[in-house]
């Protein structure tokens, strides 16, 4: 699809999400105003991923899942 974006239907083959998934995650990624901009709405029946963007938040919500699971001591800020 044109700019990288890509259907609902495309994320969850190609990510194998369930439905359900596939909204929280956009949910998740549409409620952070540095990733906002990665789920495009067309009206209410239609929602367009722009891949780059997802996998970036895809990429930060790793690192914030590593940083809870280190040791305190190594936390970044701690």
């Amino acid at each position: 699809m044109a700019n990288n974006w890509k259907t609902k239907q495309q994320i969850m083959n190609d990510y194998g999400y369930s439905e359900g998934t596939f909204y929280a995650r956009c949910q998740e990624c549409w409620s952070m105003p540095d990733y906002r901009d990665a789920i495009i709405h067309d009206g209410g029946a239609y929602t367009f991923v722009d891949e780059d963007k997802f996998q970036k938040f895809l990429r930060y919500r790793s690192e914030q899942y590593r940083q809870r699971q280190l040791d305190p001591h190594l936390r970044k800020g701690a």
